[in-house]
């Protein structure tokens, strides 16, 4: 017995022990970082600041846009991460200032424009209206003038006095080729002229017809020294001649006549107005 436990207590001597280590959790990589949460703000200010550039072009969009993106991108800026977006917030949003600021002058230069067209547009309607008004006012004027002259009167037809000096009927020319038609009459009118208008104003021997028994008659080829040759009178000035015409024979009734058009703003429509002075 004794052997035997010798024996295995030297056999267990001869056996190698196996020493049993403690199990220890491996060490950290220290090349691995922790994963950093996004930075919303940074994310906010770029948005708002790509926002703001596209919608520069409106009146103060652009302004307040870009403030609210620098606002942001600068409180962005205080933390670790999102630098990158921040400052693409503050950049984008100060071009969107400096492009609000020009728009916004474009806008109200562009409403001191309208405002000053706008009055000047007003002030020209005025004086077109106070135009009309006073072209309307002459012309009614003129229509409410008196028309029809008595002889020996000096008459106003229109912008002219016209007077009739003196009236020579059965006139005989001495060119037998200038006589009076079978069954008419030559008669020499001396007229005098006198533009009573402000301005300038032009008429001839064919703007006085001689109205004989209701038939007015154009004046005739036929000069009579002096003759009347009219012309454009200006203000104040006076012409005088002799007018030729060729009536029906033995006519009672002679009156000069002339006709003057105008244009009637209050029915819109022209209208003939027709002067005479009986000779």
């Amino acid at each position: 017995m004794k052997n035997e436990s010798s024996k295995d207590a030297t056999k267990q001597s001869d056996e190698p022990q196996t020493e049993s280590k403690p199990v220890s959790n491996p060490a950290p990589n220290p090349t691995t970082k922790a994963v950093q949460p996004t930075n919303g703000l940074a994310v906010a200010a770029m948005v708002v600041g790509i926002i703001a550039f596209v919608l520069a072009w409106v009146p103060f969009v652009g302004f307040v846009g870009g403030i609210a993106a620098i606002v942001l991108g600068i409180i962005a800026l205080k933390k670790t991460n999102g630098k990158g977006m921040s400052i693409a917030g503050i950049v984008t949003g100060a071009i969107s200032i400096l492009c609000g600021l020009v728009i916004a002058f474009m806008f109200f230069a562009g409403l001191a424009l309208l405002g000053g067209a706008t009055i000047e547009g007003s002030k020209v309607a005025t004086e077109i209206n106070k135009a009309a008004a006073n072209y309307s006012k002459e012309q009614q004027a003129m229509v409410d003038a008196k028309k029809d002259f008595s002889k020996g009167q000096t008459a106003i037809f229109g912008n002219f006095e016209v007077k009739a000096n003196s009236v020579q009927r059965n006139y005989v020319p001495d060119n037998e080729y200038s006589a009076a038609g079978e069954g008419k009459e030559l008669v020499v009118v001396n007229v005098t002229v006198k533009n009573t208008d402000t301005k300038s104003n032009q008429i001839s021997s064919y703007d006085l017809s001689l109205n004989a028994d209701g038939v007015a008659n154009t004046s005739n080829y036929l000069v009579v020294a002096p003759e009347f040759t009219g012309g454009s009178l200006s203000a104040g000035a006076t012409a005088s001649g002799n007018i030729v015409y060729e009536i029906t024979k033995g006519a009672s009734s002679l009156k000069l006549q002339h006709e003057e058009s105008i244009y009637d703003l209050k029915s819109s429509e022209l209208k003939t107005l027709t002067y005479t002075l009986a000779i």
